[in-house]
């Protein structure tokens, strides 16, 4: 068998594989996630954990297995906590703040309106009645579904109340299943993490074992960055919209917060349509304020962006750029999250050469195929007309005739 032909046949076992295995990620990680995730969410506590417990140790000279108790309580402590507090802004203000919003609808589409009667009479002149009732129904239509579509989103805003309230009991259950997870998870950590990417237990030299790890250094330092985007959103717009003397800035800055965890959205998609819509209903006080509060987000985004990003994932922000748009060209919000981290992998994959041998099979079949077109190149065009074979005989006869 030729080198070319056993090239080939690589390159096309490891294509089928890599197909083959895209796939079943597809199928097995929502599998995986809804199964498993009270301990897959544990693992990361559990290392996040590792630090404080080797303190305990080997300072304040606590067992292992009391340390771990403590800071399992500690830490299930600090999520109720926090899962009490959301509860209590979503229940308490959720729903005034949807009312409140009724009102806001209505005036901005009254105010919308009447700036169109006005467009629409002062430029009576220039249109024919054909045309002005083209443009009067397609101003409508459009305030219509405005309209329509701010009425929705603040009925799914009560509907999410309504289900997080009665979703508290599975709440409670999976709460508890974590707080299991977690202390098992903790306290047999080591054993656990041999088994694990990068743990001793694997072969760290293998490609598999290699791609793991790189792509877990760039999902967690993905997430590192935007959690951190998504704490400072909420922080600043929690103080700055209180001290605005805004009525709902507990919901008002989670909300943001929430929204910058979403790449290319951001909380600013939220407050530029607020301020809007203040300078609109004749508040433009308040309209400013909160134009000028996602004006500052904005630009501390850009000064830490580069630098997170380069820290954290170990790409330019370019090819973090470029991956965001591909993923979202291919799998929509989730391709927009998981673009960045692809890239990141690939682009640790090429810097170290795991896909050396891909390269010299596809190099190998190169060539052979450059080979074969300069050969087809070479070989001269039979004239039209003209028969090569029957030629030799020919002289071949007149030559024995001359004998």
């Amino acid at each position: 068998m030729s080198e070319e032909r056993k090239a080939a046949e690589r390159l096309a076992a490891k294509g089928i594989g890599a197909i083959v295995l895209v796939a079943f990620a597809f199928w097995a990680v929502p599998q995986v996630w809804d199964k498993l995730s009270p301990f897959v969410i544990a693992i990361p506590l559990a290392a996040m954990l590792q630090p404080v417990i080797s303190f305990a140790q080997n300072k304040l000279k606590i067992r292992r297995g009391i340390s771990v108790v403590v800071l399992v309580l500690v830490l299930l402590g600090i999520l109720l906590g926090l899962t009490y507090w959301v509860i209590r802004i979503i229940t308490e203000q959720a729903p005034s703040l949807v009312g409140q919003s009724g009102n806001m609808i209505s005036d901005t589409i009254g105010t919308l309106q009447r700036a169109t009667d006005n467009l629409m009479n002062n430029s009576s002149a220039n249109f024919s009645p054909q045309v002005q009732e083209m443009m009067r129904s397609a101003f409508s239509n459009a305030l219509s579904r405005i309209s329509s579509w701010a009425t929705e989103a603040a009925a799914d805003v009560v509907g999410f109340a309504v289900n997080i309230v009665m979703g508290l009991p599975y709440g409670v259950i999976y709460l508890s299943f974590l707080a299991m997870a977690l202390y098992f998870i903790t306290l047999h950590y080591a054993d656990i993490r041999s088994y694990l990417p990068g743990g001793k237990r694997r072969r760290q030299d293998s490609n598999t074992t290699r791609l793991t790890n790189s792509a877990l250094r760039s999902l967690m330092g993905y997430l590192r960055v935007q959690c951190t985007f998504a704490l400072m959103v909420f922080v600043v717009s929690l103080i700055a919209l209180t001290i605005f003397g805004f009525k709902y800035a507990g919901a008002l800055a989670m909300a943001a917060g929430v929204m910058e965890m979403i790449p290319m959205v951001g909380s600013g998609l939220m407050y530029i349509v607020m301020g809007i819509a203040f300078l609109l209903t004749g508040d433009p006080t308040s309209g400013i304020q909160v134009l000028a509060l996602t004006g500052v987000l904005q630009l501390l985004r850009r000064i830490l962006e580069p630098k997170l990003m380069s820290n954290n994932i170990g790409i330019s922000p370019l090819l973090s750029l470029i991956g965001m748009f591909v993923g979202m060209r291919l799998g929509g919000i989730l391709g927009l999250i998981g673009g960045p981290v692809a890239m990141a992998v690939l682009v640790g994959a090429l810097r170290g050469n795991l896909f050396r041998d891909v390269s010299d099979d596809a190099y190998i079949l190169a060539r052979w195929l450059k080979k074969r077109w300069e050969k087809a190149g070479d070989e001269p065009d039979d004239e039209p007309g003209t028969d090569a074979g029957a030629e030799a005989p020919d002289a071949a006869g007149e030559t024995d005739g001359t004998k």
